[in-house]
């Protein structure tokens, strides 16, 4: 399998032919809305037909596909694997639909950043095809399902009061969450973490895949607190429903307004999810 040496006179893995085949892999939806995928697989596609694959590293990637500075440390910040683990998703998707009858495929192994070209006509090539495409399969069902990341709220002060009622709401949002039926959710400690080094929600949700967020901010002055609450969808930028709440706070009622902005919240995705619910059952009876 060619991978290191490409030279015009190649008749199937030719500088040409993989370019070509980029550009066929652009064309698909979910590769145009997203500069990062496209700008991601050019590079490393590029310093691999140049001769450059080893150097494909975590930290050059970052440097030079995500705009990273200079004192970027990978192993603080996982966001190049982030992004690689939607490139491989991406690719699975491309070549189960648009891509299913192209001669060259083009994987990236896990774990590794340097990629392999195929031929789907070779036996022994279709065989680790197949491999590497069905490890990162894609699922379309999954995009009607609700999965939802609960985001750390914006906080007028982030000590104290402010900051304890604000996490303790949004796990309190996420624990409830867990209760609702068609509704999954992204662990709250997990995308804390994660939301720092992706700040945009529409593409930390493609690469962790939630399509909706629960978001918004705390206010503190005084003994009164201000919350505001948003459901947005992601691919859209949508905000389905939004509140602004102000209530007196003290140290002895933190819990029951935690409680009660808590359940407005989670009512507005349990409507939802029936919303959609109720419309996928009238779809499914409409082609019976």
């Amino acid at each position: 399998m060619p991978n290191s040496t490409f030279t015009q006179s190649d008749s199937l893995f030719s500088v040409t032919a993989v370019e070509y085949e980029l550009e066929s892999i652009f064309q698909a939806p979910f590769f145009t809305e997203s500069a990062i995928l496209k700008k991601f697989l050019s590079f490393i596609v590029q310093e691999t037909i140049l001769g450059r694959s080893n150097c494909l590293k975590e930290y050059t990637i970052a440097i030079k596909v995500l705009d990273k500075p200079l004192n970027f440390n990978p192993q603080e910040n996982g966001i190049v694997r982030i992004h690689a683990g939607r490139l491989r998703r991406a690719l699975s998707r491309y070549y189960s639909e648009m891509g299913r009858n192209d001669q060259i495929v083009i994987t990236i192994p896990k774990g590794k950043y340097v990629p392999l070209f195929a031929n789907r006509s070779n036996p022994l090539d279709a065989a680790l095809i197949d491999r590497e495409l069905q490890e990162d399969s894609f699922i379309p069902d999954e995009e009607d399902n609700i999965v939802i990341a609960v985001l750390p709220f914006i906080c007028s002060a982030n000590v104290g009061l402010t900051k304890s009622f604000a996490d303790g709401l949004c796990l309190q949002i996420s624990s409830r969450l867990m209760r609702l039926h068609h509704t999954s959710v992204i662990a709250y400690q997990a995308i804390k973490n994660l939301v720092e080094t992706q700040p945009d929600y529409k593409e930390l949700g493609a690469s962790v895949g939630f399509n909706y967020v629960i978001t918004g901010g705390v206010q503190l002055a005084r003994q009164k607190v201000r919350v505001n609450i948003q459901l947005i969808e992601c691919a859209s930028y949508k905000q389905v429903w939004s509140e602004t709440f102000e209530r007196n706070l003290s140290g002895l009622n933190v819990f029951e307004i935690e409680d009660e902005l808590c359940q407005y919240a989670v009512d507005q995705v349990e409507e939802l999810g029936d919303r959609k619910y109720s419309a996928d059952k009238m779809l499914m009876h409409s082609h019976v």
